[in-house]
């Protein structure tokens, strides 16, 4: 399944967030996935070959403007109401919207955020919170969200609503809204972004990862926001 957010013009509809020239490589690996990624930034226009740019940060993640964790309730994979912003409050929170039946990038996400939470010392682990937000409300069940996130960390926490709270979330986080679709089963769900917020422990984010943002990367970042850091 490849899809395309479209703008008004019918090219790809550009978001702005992202350092252009800090995506520029993520863009290329995830441009012939089967998942569509909402951002369409472009490298700088550079016209001098010879001009070398040295990323000074201490951050690895695409550094972006910040982002307000969004507010609302959706049903956590146990049954019971969820709460975003206050039951992660002053805890690093990594927000991605997917669904279970992704061929491809939401695997890779998981998977890689999987392998960068054990990267953490044990004392760390526990200071993250992973929320995955379906956007095929009509095949993820709240079992299924459980038994596939399980498959990559017991901890990360699968949330599920209708398609109208799930698009509401995402409009919240300045993704754009994705078109309705029925997949190949007749199911309805919602075209989706690939980015993962990192939110601080004040509940903003200003970091976010690609599904190819290597682990190492992301707990190199993970450490810096468990410890109050601000990426800039």
């Amino acid at each position: 399944m490849t899809r395309t957010r479209l703008g008004a013009a019918g090219g790809k509809r550009p978001r702005g967030r992202l350092l252009a020239a800090a995506a520029a490589a993520a863009l290329a690996a995830v441009a012939v996935s089967a998942c569509a990624s909402s951002s369409a930034a472009t490298a700088s226009g550079n016209s001098n070959p010879g001009l070398v740019l040295i990323n000074t940060s201490k951050y690895k993640g695409n550094i972006i403007s910040a982002v307000v964790k969004p507010s609302g309730t959706l049903t956590a994979d146990d049954g019971k109401a969820y709460n975003i912003r206050t039951q992660t409050k002053g805890v690093v929170t990594l927000l991605y919207f997917g669904y279970t039946h992704c061929p491809d990038l939401c695997p890779l996400t998981m998977s890689n955020t999987a392998v960068a939470i054990r990267e953490l010392p044990k004392a760390d682990q526990s200071k993250v919170r992973v929320l995955f937000v379906s956007v095929d409300p009509g095949r993820d069940t709240l079992a299924r969200l459980r038994s596939w996130l399980g498959g990559f960390n017991p901890a990360f926490i699968g949330l599920r609503g209708t398609l109208k709270q799930v698009e509401a979330f995402e409009q919240q986080t300045g993704l754009p809204d994705g078109p309705e679709f029925s997949d190949g089963a007749g199911q309805v769900q919602l075209d989706h972004a690939t980015e993962m917020f990192a939110y601080g422990t004040d509940n903003v984010a200003h970091d976010a990862f690609w599904p190819s943002t290597p682990p190492a990367d992301m707990a190199n970042d993970l450490k810096l926001l468990i410890a109050g850091g601000v990426p800039s």
